[in-house]
């Protein structure tokens, strides 16, 4: 089995994400996303998934170059829309914008609508530590999870 190094790994899903038509700055943090997944430990969402995210852009399902937009905000709060961008560069924008109104204000919450898959969650709360903050995400989606004793799916994955 080949062993690759997370620069090789980072090189070839920016490689990717540039080939679809994001600026190399958005598909450095895409692939940022992903490699994070993989070193730690949650393989379901690292480069192993790089494949979905072609298919959506195959399929025109993603905009490779959203304008992300404020709908609304306040000092601490904001309402993002994604521009139908590719998840793994609209969440870290939305995270961008929570940190600098927690800073400025003691905390920042924002919304994303309009967007897709934003990959490992875990991924905002460590861009947070970074800056000695608490960060917090959550996300939903359809109906994925069959309950206990179930016969089909009908839960999603929304904490709510």
């Amino acid at each position: 089995m080949d062993t690759f190094t997370s620069d090789h790994l980072h090189s070839f899903a920016a490689a990717v994400f540039q080939h679809f038509g994001l600026t190399p700055e958005d598909a450095d943090l895409a692939a940022d996303v992903l490699v994070t997944a993989d070193c730690r430990g949650v393989d379901s969402h690292g480069v192993a998934r790089l494949w979905a995210y072609v298919r959506l852009f195959e399929r025109n399902k993603v905009n490779p170059r959203p304008q992300v937009s404020v709908l609304r905000e306040s000092a601490s709060t904001a309402a993002i829309d994604g521009d139908g961008g590719l998840g793994l560069i609209v969440g870290p924008r939305a995270n961008e914008i929570a940190m600098q109104k927690a800073e400025a204000a003691g905390m920042g919450w924002v919304t994303v609508r309009n967007s897709s898959h934003y990959g490992i969650a875990g991924y905002y709360p460590l861009q947070a530590l970074a800056r000695n903050l608490i960060g917090w995400s959550m996300t939903n989606a359809s109906p994925a999870v069959t309950p206990l004793w179930g016969a089909e799916r009908n839960l999603s994955t929304n904490p709510l």
